[in-house]
Order: structure tokens, then sequence, then C-alpha cells
């Protein structure tokens, strides 16, 4: 039973994704941040092929207490998802530095650290980081969106650069079109507007990515 650890289970994307992966029979450390309800009733549901796991992955402690945590439960990581995510929408004027620090250092940053920290037994164990991203990052440009779009950038390099030092891990990188999570609060009226990706499609994608043998790959998933 492979290892799997993903960021921001609790709601959209990644509790589907949580969910198939147990079916799939993986052992997954659900990371939530606010709203544990979701990952505790898939803890109930799944007790001996889960454990919960709350931080702020903004800050840089936690992070090293994930790591603390596993190493003391002998748990060894074969797959990372670098799926936990925040935005900021507003106009130009009302962004500063700490709009940007805020959507940065989760999109951003905390993946590169939990990159960092387990990047090692992945690669030793030939195992697979999977980062999602977003195709805002190459054509689909929005002043409004702009913290989120240039954090999802920086991921995308990031999975380049750690693909080259972890030559035995399988580290891709999936630029998803737009998918209907809580994340887009999008009117239900303006939905029918919009080619979504579904997110069975985005699973389906994700478990692709996990057993790939690919890396350094940036694959764009539109509808």
């Amino acid at each position: 039973m492979k290892n799997i650890l993903l960021s921001g289970a609790s709601g959209g994307l990644g509790l589907h994704l949580a969910k198939k992966l147990l079916e799939e029979n993986y052992f997954v450390i659900l990371h939530y941040y606010q709203n544990a309800s979701e990952v505790l009733k898939l803890h109930q549901e799944y007790p001996d092929q889960t454990i919960c796991i709350q931080a702020d992955l903004r800050n840089e402690e936690e992070i090293y207490k994930i790591q603390k945590f596993l190493k003391n439960k002998n748990i060894f990581l074969d797959v990372l998802i670098n799926n936990a995510a925040i935005d900021h929408v507003s106009d130009l004027d009302k962004k500063d530095f700490s709009t940007f620090l805020n959507v940065f250092s989760l999109n951003t940053l905390a993946p590169f650290l939990l990159m960092k920290l387990f990047g090692n037994e992945i690669n030793e164990r030939s195992g697979a980081i999977v980062n999602i991203s977003s195709d805002n990052t190459l054509d689909k440009y929005d002043p409004r969106t702009m913290e989120y779009d240039v954090s999802k950038s920086g991921l995308n390099i990031l999975a380049k650069d750690f693909a080259l030092e972890y030559p035995n891990a399988h580290i891709n990188t999936l630029l998803f079109g737009w998918l209907d999570t809580p994340m887009n609060d999008i009117p239900e009226d303006m939905k029918k507007f919009i080619s979504f990706v579904s997110l069975d499609r985005a699973v389906d994608e994700i478990l692709k990515m996990i057993n790939s043998k690919e890396t350094g790959k940036v694959k764009v998933i539109q509808k």
C-alpha cells in the first residue's frame, strides 16, 4: 500500500480525490486547515487507510511539524500531491504586499518546502510528486487574479527544478482549466456559460500522473 500526503483534502478537488485514492487502496495522509468535518468522516470510514493532519501551510513551522509527525509514525511517502491553494480576487488598487504574500505562501512556498522535506524519500522509493496548477499561468491572464496566477506560475517552475534534483522521482504538474469548486465562487446562473473540467476527469488525470514514469512535465487539462 503506497503512502500519499494530500494537501487540501477537506473540500473541492482535494476531497473528491481523497475518496478515489481510498477506493484505490492507497494510504492517505489527509491534510486540512480549518474544515475538519469531511476528512474526519473519511477517517471514520477508512480508519486503517487514513491519518488526518491539521496545519496552516502558510506557516513554515507547521510544515516541519508534519514532517516530524510522520517520522515519529515511521511513515515514509511514496507520493506527495500539492493541492492546497487559495486565491485573492480584487481590483488592482486593492492588492498589496500582504495579499501577494498570503497567496504565495500557500500556493508556492508550501509546495517548495514539502518537496524539499520529502523529496529524498520519494526519490529513494521512485515515487511521485504531483503539483496542481492552473491554465491561468499560460494564456488566461486576469489582473483580478494576479496573485493566484503568479503563485501558480512559480509552482510550474518549482516542479521542473525539483525534477532535476530528484531524478528517480516522477515530478509533474497539471494545469487545469475551470474546476467547479468553492474556490471559484461563481454564481450558479453564470456556470452554464463556462466549460468546466469535471472533477472525475481531474481525478483521473492525477491518478495517471501518480503512476506515470515521466518527469518534469507540465500538462494542460482543459475541456
